[in-house]
This record gives C-alpha cells, sequence and structure tokens, in this order.
C-alpha cells in the first residue's frame, strides 16, 4: 500500500499541470480518470508512461452500465481504429465483482461473437470491478522500475557528460529521491556548461520527479 501511494502521488505530480484528475487504485491496478473533457489524453498518456514504478499502461472506456450489454455496446465503437487494423482476434476478460451475473468466460464468448460479426480480428481486454467496467486495447510498455520516494534519498554529482545523468536515471528507477550537486569551476568551465548541467537534468526530471540542484 505504501508503494502504491507513493506511484499514485508521483502519477499526480505528472500530470497535474494538464488538468483534474481522479485518482485510485484497486487489486494493483492505478485508475486514472479525467474530471473534463478538454484534457489533452495524448500527453497524459506520454507523462504516465515515464512514471517510475509503471510496468504497463492501457488506455480505457468506462461502460455507462456495468453490465453485458453496455459492455458490448461500448468495445466495437471505442476500439473500431484498432479492430480494423489488425488480423488476429482474441478477448479476454477479468471478473473481480463475482456478483457480476456472467462468468468470464461468458463475457469472452459473448463479446467475442458480436465483434467477429462486425471485424474479422483483434485483441481485446474487458474488466469487471465493483465500481465499473471497463473496455481497453492492447497494453503499452511504462518505464518499469519502483516508485521515485520509496528507496530514500540520495544525492548525484551531475556534470555536463553523459554518465552521470545515466547514473541519476538509473538511481531514480530503483526509487531513490535525487538531489543533483554541480561543482561550477570559473573562468575553467562557463555559464553554457551550467545551463547544460540543467538541460539535463530537465530530461531527467521527466522521469525522477522533482529534483533539488545545488551548484
Amino acid at each position: 500500500r505504501t508503494f502504491e501511494d507513493v506511484l499514485k502521488k508521483n502519477i499526480r505530480h505528472a500530470i497535474s499541470h494538464l488538468g483534474s484528475f481522479e485518482i485510485k487504485s484497486a487489486q494493483s491496478i492505478i485508475y486514472v480518470k479525467p474530471l473534463s473533457d478538454d484534457i489533452d489524453l495524448d500527453e497524459a498518456c506520454l507523462k504516465i508512461s515515464r512514471v517510475f514504478g509503471i510496468v504497463s499502461y492501457s488506455r480505457a472506456a468506462i461502460c455507462e452500465e456495468k453490465t453485458l450489454e453496455s459492455i458490448i455496446a461500448t468495445a466495437p465503437v471505442y476500439l473500431e481504429k484498432e479492430l480494423k487494423a489488425v488480423k488476429t482476434f482474441k478477448v479476454e476478460a477479468r471478473r473481480s465483482d463475482k456478483r457480476f451475473p456472467y462468468k468470464s468466460p461468458e463475457i469472452c464468448a459473448e463479446l467475442g461473437g458480436v465483434i467477429l460479426d462486425k471485424f474479422p480480428h483483434l485483441s481485446v481486454d474487458v474488466e469487471v470491478r465493483d465500481f465499473g467496467a471497463y473496455v481497453h486495447g492492447a497494453a503499452h510498455k511504462g518505464a518499469g522500475g519502483i516508485p521515485v520516494g520509496t528507496s530514500g534519498n540520495a544525492a548525484i554529482l551531475i556534470s555536463g557528460g553523459i554518465d552521470s545523468p545515466v547514473a541519476a536515471y538509473m538511481m531514480a528507477k530503483r526509487g531513490l529521491k535525487l538531489t543533483a550537486v554541480h561543482f561550477a569551476s570559473p573562468p575553467y568551465t562557463s555559464k553554457r556548461a551550467e545551463d547544460k548541467v540543467v538541460r539535463l537534468l530537465r530530461r531527467v526530471s521527466r522521469y525522477a520527479g522533482k529534483m533539488t540542484m545545488y551548484t
């Protein structure tokens, strides 16, 4: 639970500038729901893909009702673009809410029959949770690793070369919250050299989150 709480906090930080989101977890899956229609979901997915601790992520449609009829109505429409683009076809269903009247194989059979009538192809996922039913397509690879902040704090000596930012990335991937230390050596090094370090750290912070830099 501690790891999940930190991960949700890191996700919220990564996408906070895009708008308001509801973030909750259930059975090791974190759900991120936009609270307005004008949020850039492509940008949100890009930001989420860089958060350490996420193995994979998917975009999903929430069915209007938690019924088989609603799932069958939602899936072909939401996945139409993907369904037209591929040639293989498979349906997978997970029913964590055991009160739902259809078992997973029955959901697969019913939904598979409907999709097969409309599209002769694709892999489709269905989730039936206590709080709703979700339809989503293929999963995308996340950044992996451990949520930043769950392994304590560390300092990284940062220079203008490639080794130190790569080390910072690898440390953050193992869950360390980083503080950066840069040694400026004027007149032997210029302001441009320090600016380069700042630019490198901004790239690292896409994955490592907020960092303080001391020069």
